[in-house]
């Protein structure tokens, strides 16, 4: 039998384990979050938060910290990675407000972080502490124990939150023999300065190129003049030695067909850090008894729709939302949790590695993507979005 009052317990505070926290503690459950690092380091990636994740984090009470911080673009630009010349252009700003009711946003992951763990450690209830790996964990029918890696006592919670990320120890709780695994394609991240050959408002939109094998991402960040950029490309076409630094050079090797544009705009930006980008299988259930998965720990999706952030914001509030309507049972909460959560994960998935292939096309398929992309009206390329982000964590989809 759990202790009464005892808090749920969170694993990991990253952006999804201070969401939970965060949703939890508005609706009045008391939580204690166990982070391994001893302090937060800076974390220097962009974030595109579609309206699906802004409205969350609007009604956790974080809007006017994003207002300061984030960027609404304007529009979503996609181009062709050879030629250079522009495909599509799929409406955001006001269109996307209008149509889901809250902004497409993009801004410093470090941004978000910040804004979350501030919210936090001003939540009633919360218990923040850092630098405390967690070594053991027992999960009774009604009640979870953590032990310490420095062997301190086991403490008891009404249930366990993993959110721990893609490497999860914990994950093994449910799944002993299963590990994430490489992907095959690696995320290259870097700041850039703005190029001076933007039109057309490029300098407030996310730019997707696309070509053989590779794409490019960029999208301004923080203060005006700088972008953040992402290129992804096959692990094979870098330095096999994971922990090489990788310079432009190593990046424009494998861009030699690109527009002289795309490879200069590569060359611009001095610094890049390398993100090997890892799989799961779909997993049958995300929670058994009071313990529950949540974020990457759950379901890494590979970065073609740029979800990832977004869907462990929605597994907080969702997870949030049926612990309020079980105060005190966790096993049967996070049941309902999996269950809801289970569907649109899958879906985002496979959704995630088809937009893969399309961006990675070559040959025939290649110029067949670029002439439906160009015959596509632009509101009806953000219907197609719909799905996703016209998401809500209200919206009927209990069971």
């Amino acid at each position: 039998m759990a202790v009464s009052g005892a808090p749920v317990l969170i694993a990991g505070g990253g952006i999804g384990g201070l969401a939970a926290a965060l949703a939890l503690s508005r609706r009045g459950i008391p939580v204690h979050i166990f982070e391994a690092a001893a302090e937060f380091a800076e974390l220097g990636a962009g974030l595109q938060i579609g309206p699906n994740g802004a409205r969350i984090l609007m009604e956790l009470g974080l809007e006017d910290g994003l207002r300061r911080h984030a960027r609404r673009p304007e529009r979503l630009i996609v181009r062709d990675g050879i030629t250079g010349g522009r495909l599509s252009a799929m409406p955001l700003g006001e269109t996307a407000f209008a149509r889901f009711g809250a902004p497409y946003l993009v801004m410093s992951r470090h941004a978000l972080h910040g804004l979350l763990l501030e919210a936090v450690r001003g939540a009633p209830g919360v218990t923040l502490t850092m630098g405390s790996r967690v070594a053991s964990c027992q999960v009774m029918e009604e009640s979870v124990f953590l032990g310490g890696a420095n062997g301190e006592k086991p403490l008891e919670g009404l249930g366990l939150i993993a959110a721990d990320g893609v490497h999860s120890v914990l994950r093994r709780h449910l799944f002993p023999d299963l590990r994430a695994t490489a992907s095959g394609k690696t995320a290259l991240r870097a700041l850039a300065p703005m190029p001076s050959w933007f039109t057309d408002g490029e300098e407030n939109a996310v730019c997707v190129w696309m070509g053989p094998d590779a794409h490019l991402v960029h999208y301004p960040i923080g203060e005006y003049g700088r972008l953040n950029v992402v290129v992804v490309l096959r692990d094979e076409a870098l330095p096999p030695d994971r922990e090489a630094p990788v310079t432009a050079a190593h990046i424009g090797a494998a861009l030699t067909r690109w527009s002289r544009d795309a490879r200069e705009f590569v060359a611009s930006a001095p610094d890049w850090t390398r993100w090997p980008l890892y799989t799961l299988p779909p997993l049958p259930s995300f929670s058994r008894g009071p313990f529950a998965l949540i974020g990457d720990a759950a379901h890494p999706i590979l970065p073609f729709l740029a979800s990832g952030a977004v869907m462990a914001i929605e597994d907080a509030a969702v997870l949030a939302d049926e612990l309020a309507r079980s105060p005190g049972d966790c096993a049967r909460a996070f049941d309902r949790y999996a269950t809801r959560r289970l569907p649109r994960l899958k879906h985002l998935q496979a959704a995630a590695a088809r937009a893969g292939e399309i961006y990675h096309m070559s040959g025939a398929m290649r110029l067949a993507r670029n002439l439906a992309l160009a015959a596509m009206p632009r509101r009806a390329l953000l219907a197609r979005y719909d799905w996703l982000y016209g998401f809500h964590v209200d919206a009927g989809e209990r069971t």
